[in-house]
């Protein structure tokens, strides 16, 4: 299931958290078109467009890709976006098992980047 836009994904400073009070989650997918462009991204376009050879260079590229919303707010600094989406795999996994298992709602977790792209990892800490 597609989530309805505009998409607020998270995507923190190395060593910044954010502090959200969760109220609801749902998890879906959404469409990406990156900016700069990988092997990987075409190859996931290829499979998802059903494609046999590589597009033309130049081509807009789109990647479905899974998506958690956290819907609720922030609270550790003023923000006006209700819902929050996470893209990345481990921290989506993380939570959803989190949820899926019974972690009570509402709930206020720190979430914590620690390195750089490509290998930042999420901390999760139920506060």
């Amino acid at each position: 299931m597609l989530l309805p836009e505009p998409l607020e994904f998270i995507d923190l400073a190395p060593g910044t958290s954010m502090t959200i009070v969760v109220t609801g989650w749902q998890d879906g997918s959404a469409v990406i078109h990156p900016t700069q462009v990988t092997s990987r991204h075409i190859s996931i376009h290829m499979q998802q467009a059903g494609l046999t050879a590589p597009p033309p260079a130049g081509t807009p590229i789109r990647n479905e890709v899974p998506v958690l919303r956290l819907i609720g707010s922030r609270v550790d600094e003023t923000s006006n976006a209700h819902y929050f989406d996470i893209s990345s795999k481990t921290l989506r996994a993380d939570l959803l098992a989190r949820f899926i298992s019974g972690l009570a709602l509402p709930v206020t977790i720190q979430l914590t980047a620690n390195g750089q792209r490509p290998r930042k990892r999420y901390s999760v800490e139920v506060v």
